[in-house]
């Protein structure tokens, strides 16, 4: 394995370059900013595929020329150049960045947010629950993440709808937290309920109609003991895992917490806190494991800023939404 750095005045320029000295089978392994301006590139490839400077003049000089061409069409796409940016910006892992470069260079009609959209849309998978939940809904996610806002959110949702929600708090262990869930469902006059384990849940599930929103208690999900716990509720109330978590996360930790919650069963998620991270590479980290995105949330007011999750709003959050190094007046 072979690395090198690549510095150019643009990533669409870097990229290039890396072709034409690495081949088209290297891969970029991180970007960050010149010393001197422009951008640097981090690139990886077999030694078998770098490319030897000892050819024949005439394939030289064909070579040459098709990389050239090449090239002159990639600094004159802007739309990929602010994809690349974008996803360099946030931190996107390495693998998601690779493939959401590759599907954006595919579709060369379109804006910069419709071709992120579209590569969005064939790598990850999109499921918003419906406005009135049809099964039991658990929310689960770490301390502090804000899995009772999404809750009540979803909960006033199911209100506008039409429906009464029953708001179960399982919660026994932080302290005020079932207060808490009581009040807002008193505010939103929705019906509330208090159990302590999950033989309780199993009862109190059975004698509730319409739709059901378990609160669940906050874990660490690297303790096998609470992930075993947030099972037993949701088995007990036959209830869907929703994994709440925080969009400022490193993609990394994103990552493998998400991995945890869809070992036990978690099958979507719901990315909180868009408005207070900068980078939201946490959500590309967490869209690897096959969690499907459900709703975004950008916003703490429980009267709104819970959307469905689409590719293209994702692809806005991405590009449109921040004030970030990529975004460039148009």
């Amino acid at each position: 394995m072979r690395l090198r750095t690549f510095s150019a005045q643009s990533l669409t320029q870097a990229m290039a370059d890396v072709r034409r000295e690495m081949g088209p089978e290297a891969v970029i392994i991180a970007t960050s900013d010149g010393p001197d301006g422009g951008v640097q590139v981090r690139a990886a490839a077999e030694a078998t595929l770098i490319r030897e400077p000892a050819e024949p003049v005439r394939e030289r000089s064909e070579r040459l020329k098709a990389e050239a061409d090449i090239e002159r069409g990639l600094r004159e796409d802007n739309d990929l150049d602010r994809v690349i940016r974008a996803l360099g910006f946030h931190r996107a892992p390495g693998i998601s960045a690779q493939a959401l470069i590759r599907s954006a260079h595919d579709l060369t009609d379109g804006h910069a947010v419709s071709r992120l959209a579209h590569a969005i849309e064939a790598r990850y998978t999109f499921q918003p629950l419906p406005a009135i939940p049809e099964h039991p809904v658990l929310f689960a996610g770490t301390p502090g993440v804000g899995k009772t806002s999404a809750l009540a959110k979803i909960a006033a949702r199911a209100i506008t709808a039409g429906a009464t929600p029953t708001l179960i708090s399982c919660d026994g262990e932080r302290a005020g937290a079932a207060g808490r869930l009581s009040a807002l469902a008193e505010r939103m006059g929705a019906q509330f309920k208090s159990v302590d384990d999950p033989r309780e849940m199993i009862e109190t599930v059975d004698a509730i109609e319409g739709p059901i929103l378990v609160d669940s208690p906050a874990i660490n999900p690297f303790e096998l003991d609470d992930l075993d716990m947030t099972l037993a509720f949701a088995d007990s109330a036959q209830a869907e895992i929703v994994y709440v978590f925080d969009a400022g996360l490193t993609p990394e930790d994103a990552e493998d917490g998400a991995s945890l919650f869809a070992s036990i069963g978690a099958s979507r998620c719901i990315p909180v806190k868009l408005d207070c991270a900068r980078r939201l590479g946490a959500i590309l980290g967490v869209g690897e494991t096959g969690l499907a995105f459900a709703q975004i949330s950008s916003t703490p007011f429980i009267g709104g800023g819970l959307a469905p999750a689409t590719p293209l709003r994702l692809a806005r959050a991405l590009i449109e939404d921040r004030n970030s190094p990529f975004e460039e007046a148009d």
